[in-house]
């Protein structure tokens, strides 16, 4: 299996935990694909909603190539439909009513040259949570200094 990651959204790590992560299908048309290849896509404000049992991409946006203006029926706004297996919907599904949970797409890549998504269930960070991680996170770096700075004085 050949998988290569060329579209990371970013901003879901910053503002989401990520529960639980699935890999599904695309249904995109001749100018997507094409334009996706090129890299003229952007899913970092995009989310994912459930519509009569199908799971659907949102609120994204891909850019038409140069050479491709010469076609008349594009949908720059459509919903792109997800590929998942039954139970993977129906479980999706559930959480999401369930729980106060959503889900979001984190990153594009190639599998056997077709496109896939991963998407994953997640929940939001609140602000005092994000103080709380970079806190610790420079407690980290403070720390490596301090033994360092130690282990150099023990030395001399």
């Amino acid at each position: 299996m050949y998988k290569k990651k060329f579209l990371l959204n970013k901003k879901v790590f910053h503002n989401f935990y990520i529960i639980k992560t699935f890999n599904a299908g695309m249904s995109l048309k001749g100018w997507e694909i094409k334009s996706i290849r090129s890299k003229n896509i952007n899913i970092s404000n995009s989310y994912i909603s459930i519509i009569k049992k199908n799971i659907y991409l949102t609120n994204y946006n891909i850019n038409l190539l140069n050479n491709n203006l010469n076609i008349k029926n594009v949908e720059k706004n459509r919903n792109i439909q997800l590929l998942l297996k039954k139970k993977e919907i129906i479980y999706l599904s559930n959480e999401i009513f369930a729980k106060n949970i959503t889900i979001v797409p984190i990153c594009l890549f190639w599998k056997n040259f077709l496109c896939k998504i991963k998407i994953g269930l997640a929940k939001g960070i609140k602000k005092y949570d994000k103080r709380n991680i970079k806190k610790a996170q420079e407690w980290k770096v403070e720390k490596l200094r301090l033994i360092k700075k130690s282990k150099r004085d023990i030395i001399f």
